[in-house]
């Protein structure tokens, strides 16, 4: 069984898109006519189980991020679980987006918990090194070679308050670069790259480059696009001269691409993953060049 940055990388070389979709369920924005009269998360995992097997040929991943699910207790979590199995089962690699932060014996709880339903993850950092070690630990490959997305500079308005803070004069975002790329040396890289990746939003193309310096080895994934502003054209600096070590992140760009009254609204959103993919794969391929 390939670890999770192997398989990614050689899916990429063979020509897949290096795109990600976010699957943040909304109801109001779900199709009308899909089990109308159902409890929410029902009609959320009927979306999921008639969307994904279109998504499934264009997107190398998805990204459920979990808050969506969880909004619903119990049983949307039992459908973020499904959601997952489905996207697997389709061949789809899974990064849960799941934020998570913590220390000892609570950090390792998550990190059994969570990488039975994903292949990656997301984290943040603010607690150190103690916070992450749990979550690394499963990104060894006797131990799954799962892979991880560390919060580096975040796609929102507000990540200037802390994330621009000089600190011995580089901003923290730059201090948590290098934090990652010290967690990601002791692994072995498959195609240049660790398991360590990190979370650099594309709606801050001008800090892009710099962070790509010091993020080598990293795989990046950069959300923003669309409904945030961020636009794919604009981030080629992510990606190395194969078109690899980057993955750009859409989620209502392709998952709400219809009204909900459309009754084409399959076609309208299998559309837009074709057109957000091929975006994705020029931008790397454009790298090739270089």
């Amino acid at each position: 069984m390939m670890s999770f940055t192997q398989d990614l990388a050689e899916r990429i070389l063979r020509g897949a898109a290096p795109a990600v979709v976010g699957l943040d369920p909304r109801v109001d924005a779900l199709p009308a006519n899909l089990r109308p009269d159902a409890p929410p998360p029902e009609r959320i995992l009927a979306f999921y189980q008639a969307a994904l097997p279109g998504l499934a040929p264009h997107v190398v991943c998805v990204k459920p991020n979990i808050a969506f699910f969880e909004c619903f207790g119990a049983a949307g979590y039992r459908v973020y679980e499904q959601t997952c199995a489905l996207a697997r089962s389709l061949g789809m690699l899974v990064l849960g987006d799941i934020k998570r932060g913590d220390i000892g014996s609570t950090a390792q709880a998550y990190a059994e918990g969570h990488f039975q339903v994903a292949d990656a993850v997301t984290l943040h950092p603010y607690l150190g090194r103690d916070s992450v070690d749990p979550f690394l630990h499963h990104c060894r490959e006797e131990r799954g070679g799962k892979a991880v997305f560390v919060l580096v500079r975040t796609s929102n308005p507000g990540a200037k308050d802390f994330q621009d803070l000089p600190i011995a004069g580089q901003p923290l975002a730059e201090h948590v670069a290098n934090a990652v790329t010290a967690w990601g040396a002791d692994f072995p890289r498959h195609h240049g790259y660790s398991p360590v990746g990190a979370v650099v939003g594309a709606t801050w193309p001008k800090e892009l480059a710099r962070l790509r310096e010091l993020l080598p080895h990293a795989w990046l994934l950069l959300p923003g696009v669309g409904a945030q502003g961020a636009k794919v054209q604009d981030l080629a600096a992510a990606f190395d001269t194969r078109g690899l070590g980057a993955l750009v992140n859409q989620s209502r760009g392709v998952m709400q691409a219809f009204s909900p009254t459309d009754p084409q609204w399959l076609s309208r959103l299998q559309q837009a993953a074709i057109a957000f993919a091929d975006e994705c794969r020029t931008v790397a391929q454009s790298r090739r060049h270089v």
